[in-house]
């Protein structure tokens, strides 16, 4: 029996080259991202940095001592349609034992989607929230994203959360 494509590509010599210069480029990229300040820093961390996020190898320590993220976020998308009626939409809740995992990578989105350095994903994210609304009774007209925070308090209770419209978009062009 032949063996599958990936084993053969991984026992060539061409193959074993590629997977070596790629693990050889991923650890270059995260030495590269968390080099001291300095000049070579200054010098490869905006390469570098982007390189990792478009290869998804991220990674922030923030949930770590010793300074942890001191506040919970949330985001709202509030939909309105041409009736007048609203409608919210909310990163998806997975069950909590199992999907976890699954569900993480929403969780680093919406630190992401909120941020002011990224911005430019705000538009095409009310827009795609606008196209899973489409189709329905009433054309969506506006959608606004809602950054929702709070200080997490050690114990007692909680802040209430506040909220912020960080970006609206009017849906000018009602698709059939």
């Amino acid at each position: 029996m032949p063996r599958p494509l990936s084993e053969r590509f991984e026992r060539s010599g061409v193959g074993r080259v590629l997977l070596s210069l790629l693990v050889v480029l991923v650890v270059g990229l995260e030495v590269a991202t968390h080099l001291p300040p300095s000049a070579l820093q200054r010098a490869v961390r905006e390469p570098a940095g982007t390189a990792v996020r478009l290869l998804g190898i991220e990674h922030s320590w923030g949930v770590f001592a010793p300074d942890p993220r001191s506040t919970s976020l949330r985001l709202e998308a509030r939909v309105t349609f041409a009736d007048g009626t609203t409608t919210s939409w909310t990163i998806p809740d997975g069950p909590r034992v199992v999907a976890n995992l699954r569900y993480y990578r929403w969780r680093k989105w919406l630190e992401r989607v909120r941020a002011d350095r990224y911005r430019s994903i705000w538009r095409p994210t009310a827009e795609w929230i606008a196209e899973l609304h489409a189709g329905g009774p009433s054309p969506v007209v506006r959608v606004e994203l809602v950054h929702h925070h709070r200080t997490n308090a050690i114990d007692g209770p909680q802040e209430p959360w506040q909220e912020t419209t960080y970006f609206t978009l009017a849906v000018e062009e009602v698709r059939p």
